[in-house]
């Protein structure tokens, strides 16, 4: 029998694990420069958290979850988002009474249950963010800008679109609104919008049918039915990303309001944003990061009253976008046949690590046939080729083989030495 992945899944090869923790490292860097602090949460939970937090009239409950029986006949859900499993271990571990805000990140993979197309897979994977105990929109202008220099670095060309859902009070006027609009058109509509139009109206304006676009075209929008409060709190964020300014003045010029965004979870309220890829590699699945504030979820998972505010990205997404300079690091096979080569190959981590120098060492200690090593290490696209044999054990040095120019130099054996070789004959390598 001929074994494969199970479809929509895949296998992250060792030539495309670069890319991938790159974009990891890179949002590593910022998320801790911001405070923000690492946790892990399990693979599966209990499947009534989602179904209470997600939302019984969204997709991902209806359609896409992943979710089975245990010995003990207990329904377990493999996650499909990482949000309902942080804030259930924010409650059962007491970071409710952390000093506020609570800053949590996490990254892993989630499932879902959809036809799987490019940047899309049931098995994929996300990096979630999370800010638990702060009201003020310096949560969405802060997330905002941190996102906007994170992808600049990684090299993507993208646009960010805010919007804002306005509280329960602006959402409860908008929706006896919208299913009044949509109440003659319900014949016309895709079944999934018939089921919206009792459960959520709201979600009917995430619909991709375009036959039901149209009608939505001509209603008004949620921005026009938000309270008082809500309506100060989204003036002072577009206020804050420059959206009254000219283009040319805002700092971040490639923001704009969507009023028909909505996103697909229903614990979000007030601002909501996307950020779309502008490459075309990616086609219809052009979101790589989204998110939003959601007040009442804490509390409507059995936590204290909590203000939270969240967004995630996709990283199968990022890797075909991300365009930026992979730093690489300096490769290198080290040939002995000399038993203290395992003290020197320990000395070189030791020093290399100390000088913050990215070395891989790759150690073949007895070689049988010198000639098939280096013809390996080739192929391996390997910087350089340490022989540490018996000509280098008794003249006490080490002959370094640059692979690329094939020159070899003489060192001695201390690693100091041997580090600083390696730098000085290595171009654009920064020590």
């Amino acid at each position: 029998m001929k074994y494969q992945s199970p479809r929509g899944t895949q296998d992250i090869l060792p030539k495309d694990s670069q890319k991938w923790q790159k974009i990891i490292d890179v949002f590593r860097k910022h998320l801790e420069y911001y405070s923000f602090q690492f946790m892990e949460i399990p693979i599966f939970e209990n499947t009534e958290l989602f179904q209470r937090s997600v939302g019984e009239s969204s997709d991902i409950v209806n359609k896409e979850m992943y979710t089975f029986l245990d010995r003990s006949e207990r329904s377990l859900t493999l996650r499909p988002e990482a949000t309902a499993g942080i804030i259930r271990a924010y409650i059962e571990n007491g970071l409710s009474r952390e000093p506020k805000p609570v800053k949590l990140w996490t990254h892993g993979p989630m499932f879902r249950y959809e036809r799987p197309q490019a940047g899309r897979y049931r098995q994929f994977h996300q990096i979630d963010v999370e800010v638990l105990g702060e009201n003020s929109v310096s949560c969405e202008v802060e997330s905002i800008f941190m996102l906007y220099h994170i992808f600049i670095e990684l090299g993507i060309d993208f646009r960010i679109e805010i919007n804002s859902l306005g509280d329960l009070d602006s959402r409860k006027r908008y929706k006896e609104y919208f299913q009044k609009y949509t109440k003659g058109f319900l014949d016309d509509l895709c079944n999934d919008c018939k089921t919206r139009y009792e459960q959520n109206p709201l979600r009917m304006l995430d619909c991709k049918v375009k036959a039901d676009q149209e009608i939505y075209a001509g209603a008004k929008k949620p921005y026009e039915f938000l309270s008082d409060p809500s309506l100060k709190r989204w003036e002072e964020i577009k206020t804050l990303f420059g959206l009254y300014k000219t283009k040319e003045q805002r700092e971040i010029q490639n923001i704009v309001t969507n009023p028909n965004l909505v996103r697909g979870l229903d614990y979000y309220n007030d601002f909501v944003f996307e950020i779309i890829s502008n490459d075309e590699i990616l086609k219809g699945q052009s979101t790589i990061c989204a998110g939003g504030r959601y007040d009442d979820l804490v509390e409507h998972l059995g936590g204290p009253q909590t203000p939270g505010y969240g967004f995630a990205a996709g990283l199968e997404r990022l890797v075909l976008v991300t365009k930026g300079a992979i730093s690489r690091k300096i490769s290198l096979t080290l040939l002995s046949n000399q038993s203290e080569v395992f003290i020197l190959e320990s000395d070189l981590h030791k020093e290399s690590y100390e000088k913050g120098f990215k070395l891989n060492i790759e150690l073949n200690y007895n070689p049988a046939n010198i000639s098939k090593q280096i013809e390996s290490a080739l192929k391996k696209n390997m910087d350089y080729v340490l022989f540490y044999l018996d000509d280098e054990r008794q003249n006490q040095k080490i002959t370094i083989k640059n692979l690329r120019t094939k020159t070899e130099t003489k060192c001695s054996l201390n690693p100091k030495d041997i580090i600083d070789s390696i730098i000085k004959n290595h171009e654009n390598i920064k020590a």
